[in-house]
């Protein structure tokens, strides 16, 4: 199941990042068994200052 949550603050802004989250859960009980991040957003960085955006990503989750 995909889900979308607030995490931790921006690197380059106050705005809370948005975390794309993937919830796997156990078909006998219906509890969260694991998460994964799938991706992290923030709509104020990402669209005024992208290759800023891009290079910070990739050095803090590997991602961009």
């Amino acid at each position: 199941m995909m889900i979308n949550r607030y995490g931790a603050p921006c690197p380059l802004c106050p705005t809370p990042l948005l975390l794309n989250v993937v919830q796997v859960r156990s078909a006998q009980s219906g509890f969260v068994q694991r998460e994964r991040v799938n991706g992290r957003h923030c709509r104020n960085c990402e669209a005024a200052r992208p290759e800023q955006w891009n290079e910070v990503m990739r050095a803090l989750c590997g991602d961009g």
